[in-house]
């Protein structure tokens, strides 16, 4: 039987020695319904986010851990609560008719594939460990998506009919990546997906919808087992989800989104040199 985390678990000393320096006090001073309406408005701004460009999980996922949850905690509960919001912003985007099943169906397999093996890892990975990569990456990715030159070439004019090895291999290595941190994982699909389809952005957001829908649906049983994920606190960011994916989809049908995009950008950098402030002991 899997036995889930409660916040109250957690301070009591359920949490493992390397967890220690996490103060959940952050949150268990707080009654159950701030909780919730926390976690219920993170939602409502990751899923929209997500449902414009992806890359929300560098706002969320740093934000969880500064709130008090252990990096790793943070990594379970942030997945399980995205779920929804994302299938709310596929079904929208599918209504709209963005969604390309073919292409989407295509590269689910190596996604799951390379999603499973990232999320074994992410699981047993030690938290300050976890914390130190994922400010790096952070910066990292935020570089990478600033640049306005494309070092890879030219996409291709017509999507292929099927992925060749190359492809798979890429594709497997997006879903290792996003099963082991998650952190500009969309970015890195949109990336991946205009490089090998050559869609325009409202096609490709959808792609990426559906891909991270099952990934993440497998990647957060993987977490759920290891007993990663604050049930309650993943419900309430979930519920915000709905609205969150619901507008964001919209929103994406009538506007640009590079100003969102940017945004991202400069509070994921500052959030980040929080995270590695807080590793070392005043």
């Amino acid at each position: 039987m899997v036995e889930q985390l409660t916040l109250n678990q957690r301070v009591a000393g359920s949490i493992p020695a390397s967890s220690i320096c996490f103060n959940m006090e952050n949150l268990t001073q707080l009654s159950t319904i701030q909780n919730a309406v926390i976690f219920f408005i993170l939602g409502v701004i990751v899923a929209f986010i997500n449902g414009l460009a992806g890359g929300a999980s560098s706002l969320s996922l740093p934000i969880m851990i500064l709130l008090g949850l252990p990096p790793t905690v943070a990594n379970g509960t942030n997945r399980f609560g995205m779920l929804v919001g994302i299938f709310s912003s596929m079904f929208n985007m599918r209504r709209y008719g963005y969604l390309r099943m073919d292409i989407a169906k295509a590269l689910l397999l190596p996604t799951l594939l390379g999603g499973a093996a990232g999320s074994l890892i992410a699981v047993v990975i030690d938290d300050s460990h976890f914390q130190m990569l994922l400010a790096f990456v952070m910066v990292a990715v935020t570089i990478m998506s600033s640049l306005g030159t494309d070092p890879f070439g030219k996409a291709p004019e017509n999507p292929p009919a099927r992925p060749g090895v190359k492809a798979f291999l890429g594709f497997t290595a997006v879903g290792f990546y996003g099963g082991f941190l998650q952190v500009g994982m969309g970015f890195i699909q949109i990336f991946s997906l205009r490089k090998y389809s050559g869609l325009d952005l409202k096609q490709v957001n959808a792609i990426k919808s559906f891909l991270s829908l099952w990934f993440l649906f497998m990647s957060s049983l993987f977490f759920f087992i290891a007993g990663k994920v604050i049930l309650e606190l993943a419900v309430s960011m979930a519920l915000g989800g709905i609205l969150g994916g619901f507008f964001g989809s919209k929103f994406q049908h009538k506007h640009d989104q590079i100003w969102i995009k940017r945004a991202i950008q400069l509070a994921s950098i500052g959030l980040a040199g929080k995270l590695i402030y807080d590793l070392f002991p005043s």
